[in-house]
């Protein structure tokens, strides 16, 4: 009975695949993401101006991960820029991330995610994001919307286990960023130099943190795609997301405009999970620039 019980321990672990996908990194350690409240981030490292020139993601970008604790193989994480459409009369990213758990975790602690953030093409925040989870027995739904004029976040969250349904309205900074546009943000930023930090407003579980990126320097990573030169990036996450979630979070960026994240590590209580790229389908654009010297 103790074999059984510490192997569905362990197995119960592998849910918390679903918060590598909540960028934001990225939000992603001798780092810290302080919560600041009200507050916006008080050491931008590029302004708006400057990041509208990069173009680090665009329509029909589809990254295929997967994703597995401690070697073992748990399940398959998408993330994709699906289209452009009109969200309250102006343009927007329809941003989907995906997580699913693989038939063997499935018996034990079966895992469906799905979250969506709608984020504006010309300033680069969040309109809003949904999320639908499933894990285990538990079904939940929440949707926080965005209102960037008046500074309000308004979050409706359902609980269809215990069929509640709950209201909340928060004061939020200036141009905040959800758990998961926060990575696609973070992308965008072409200054990312070794030792420097970034710093993104992000509003998450009902509060909102200042997140701080640090970048750690650039080395080769070796995948199934191939070998790349990146970008090493660390943070400390204190909120619970989707993308990024509270604990020890280590990413790969490849060293070029685009920024895609090739391997994420996020350590947890007991080992840590790894989301590594397998697979890019993307619509009209250049393939990944590998590095051939190895």
């Amino acid at each position: 009975m103790k074999v059984f019980s510490s192997a569905t321990v362990r197995l119960k672990q592998a849910s918390k695949i679903k918060q590598i996908f909540s960028f934001a990194l990225l939000a992603f350690f001798v780092l810290i993401a302080r919560s600041q409240a009200l507050e916006p981030v008080s050491k931008p490292s590029q302004n708006l101006k400057t990041l509208r020139s990069f173009r680090s993601f665009q329509m029909g970008e589809r990254l295929i991960y997967k994703v597995s604790y401690m070697g073992l193989p748990a399940g398959e994480a998408v993330m994709e820029v699906s289209k452009k459409m009109q969200f309250r009369g102006r343009e927007a990213y329809h941003i989907v991330s995906t997580v699913e758990s693989n038939d063997f975790i499935s018996v034990f602690y079966p895992v469906k995610d799905r979250v969506e953030s709608f984020v504006d093409t010309e300033e680069f925040y969040s309109h809003s994001i949904k999320i639908n989870q499933r894990q285990g027995r538990k079904r939940r739904e929440k949707t926080i919307d965005f209102d960037q004029v008046r500074h309000r976040a308004i979050q409706i969250k359902t609980d269809k286990t215990k069929s509640e349904v709950k209201t909340e309205v928060f004061q939020i900074p200036p141009r905040v960023q959800d758990s998961l546009s926060s990575l696609y943000y973070f992308r965008m930023h072409q200054d990312l130099v070794p030792g420097e930090s970034v710093f993104i407003d992000v509003h998450e579980s009902k509060k909102n943190w200042e997140l701080e990126i640090q970048v750690l320097g650039r080395e080769e990573l070796k995948t199934s795609l191939g070998t790349f030169k990146t970008i090493k990036a660390k943070a400390l996450v204190r909120f619970e997301g989707v993308f990024m979630d509270k604990g020890d979070v280590t990413l790969w960026l490849t060293d070029d405009e685009r920024h895609i994240p090739l391997l994420i590590r996020t350590k947890i209580k007991i080992g840590h999970i790894n989301a590594s790229l397998i697979e890019n389908r993307t619509v009209d654009i250049d393939p990944l620039q590998q590095n051939q010297s190895m």
